[in-house]
């Protein structure tokens, strides 16, 4: 529980639960000594100057003990790492040379033996000894050459390095896991490619297979419409690629629109995709009622979800479109899911077809009554509202909603839409990174609120769940003001109850498209599933921080 809370962000939650529960007293267990030497050396690296300096030497003693009570690598090279990171640099290499003196376990294998081995690179690293380091990564990464999260564990970690020490990142790109992908492209309608349509399928079948071995693509993206989409997974999976499908509406409605008025193959083709999918996501489980704008959202899922992916893998995201270079005649397709990804500066990958030019539809209504639009929206509560005495209510509201009023009030980029009720709190955002950098900023003043000398609780924790997609707006048949509601609205509200006091957490839609554009100045990490409740499925949520 106490590392879920550290990998939520909510750092200074897991440390006092860390404490409460005990483990720091655990000195007959090296996990529990371990996690504490992780929870220092968070806080290390997310501070600067003394703080930094001093935490990281906490956490190098707490590496030190675990070294000298069980041995092991592990301990000895993360206190040689920790104590370069306190600014002792000879200090550090000493202990890295006496961690690369300790021989090796003998029967090591899988990822025990990578880690093993990456260790040993890792202290190669801090000796300044290049050669060695990428020596030790190859043999590594040969012990479990599919391991690609541990892998990706020890990039971020040399990463790290590189910026304290100044060295040049660019010798980990050969041990990067293979590229992410997200996939693009039109249908082949033989009602408008006519005698086209077969030559264009096996030649996008060989450029497909082309970009996939070019591009060292492991993981993709994308929907399965008939046409490019299937062609492409159908490529991804001859390759071994894993294929992670993103489908606008329920499967039945999205066969209808998107696959069977193309002809009975391409429906086989379709099962035969589905049916090897690593993982299939529906970003409105309705069924298709002419709306295009949930197209576009089911492409943005996919893009942000290359792209997150990637940030895990700690590889690079880049897109692949088969386009016939005409602007798109709606709110979706390939032309809008291009120059989506182009404003992120990612790489593209563009294979060109001839096809006839699109029939224009006429511009969505966006704005008026009852349509839809593209919102983020954030719940938050403080978690121990209810257990407050009724004489602790005035405070708690004059002080504690009330400075979340001024964050709200003083933000660069303010809500559209607010509600409040009791604790709780509902803001609408018209872009992502406006709902995340607000979600941001009242954790940071919740957190330097004095609650003991407030007469309130220390335990008062403040809790934000956001995602982003599209909602409804209308007007309340009751107090005629403007709502905003929908299904989206009913996804961010499950989430912020699984949220742990002290944090931040989105939606994957939410967080991708924070990392599509913004991973500069903020950051999502996965954390895990909420809770099923009410018939309401799990969901993944991804911590926010700043970057």
């Amino acid at each position: 529980m106490v590392l879920c809370l550290a990998r939520t962000g909510a750092v200074d939650f897991a440390r006092a639960e860390y404490v409460r529960l005990g483990l720091d007293r655990a000195g007959d267990d090296p996990d529990a000594i371990a996690l504490g030497a992780r929870l220092l050396k968070d806080v290390a690296l997310a501070a600067r100057g003394p703080r930094r300096a001093a935490f990281a030497r906490a956490s190098t003693r707490r590496y030190q003990s675990l070294f000298q009570r069980f041995g092991g690598l592990y301990g000895a090279v993360n206190a040689a790492t920790m104590t370069l990171v306190a600014g002792d640099r000879q200090g550090g290499q000493a202990l890295a040379t006496a961690a690369l003196a300790i021989p090796p376990p003998v029967g090591l294998t899988g990822e025990a033996a990578y880690y093993e081995t990456a260790s040993r690179a890792e202290a190669s690293f801090l000796l300044g000894d290049l050669d060695a380091a990428r020596e030790a990564m190859d043999r590594a990464q040969a012990c479990a050459p599919r391991a690609f999260a541990a892998h990706a564990s020890t990039l971020r970690q040399l990463e790290m390095l590189c910026r304290e020490t100044g060295v040049d990142p660019a010798w980990l790109s050969a041990f990067r896991p293979p590229a992410c992908a997200h996939f693009t492209g039109h249908i082949l309608d033989a009602t408008r490619e006519g005698a086209l349509s077969g030559g264009l399928d096996s030649n996008l079948r060989r450029e497909a297979d082309r970009v996939v071995r070019e591009q060292g693509i492991g993981f993709a993206y994308g929907g399965l419409a008939a046409g490019a989409d299937i062609v492409f997974a159908e490529a991804l999976l001859e390759a071994g690629a894993e294929l992670h499908l993103v489908l606008p509406v329920n499967r039945e409605s999205f066969v209808a629109v998107s696959v069977a008025p193309f002809g009975p193959d391409w429906i086989q083709r379709f099962e035969h995709c589905f049916a090897h999918a690593a993982s299939v996501r529906y970003a409105s489980q309705d069924p298709y009622v002419g709306d295009e704008q949930v197209f576009a959202y089911a492409s943005q899922i996919a893009m942000g979800c290359a792209v997150l992916r990637a940030q895990t893998l700690a590889t690079e995201a880049v897109q692949v479109g088969v386009w016939d270079g005409h602007p798109a005649a709606g709110p979706a397709g390939v032309a809008v899911d291009l120059a989506y990804w182009a404003k992120g500066g990612r790489r593209q990958e563009i294979i060109t077809v001839r096809r006839p030019p699109p029939s224009h539809a006429p511009p969505p209504r966006v704005g008026q009554p009852g349509s839809r639009a593209m919102k983020a929206m954030l719940f938050a509560d403080v978690k121990g509202f209810g257990s407050l005495r009724d004489d602790q209510i005035p405070a708690f509201f004059e002080t504690v909603m009330g400075r979340m009023a001024e964050v709200v009030e003083g933000l660069d980029a303010g809500p559209r839409h607010v509600e409040t009720w009791g604790d709780g709190l509902f803001l609408v955002f018209d872009q992502p990174i406006d709902a995340a950098l607000a979600a941001l900023a009242l954790q940071e003043a919740h957190r330097a609120l004095d609650l003991r000398a407030l007469g309130l609780p220390r335990g008062l924790g403040l809790r934000i769940g956001g995602h982003y997609g599209p909602v409804h707006l209308g007007a309340n048949p009751l107090t005629r003001t403007p709502a905003v509601i929908g299904a989206h609205v009913v996804v961010a509200a499950r989430i912020e109850p699984d949220v742990a006091p002290g944090s931040a957490c989105v939606s994957e839609a939410l967080a991708g498209a924070l990392a599509t554009f913004h991973g500069d100045r903020v950051r999502c990490g996965y954390v895990g599933r909420t809770q099923g409740r009410k018939g309401f499925p799990a969901t993944p949520i991804f911590n926010l921080a700043r970057a």
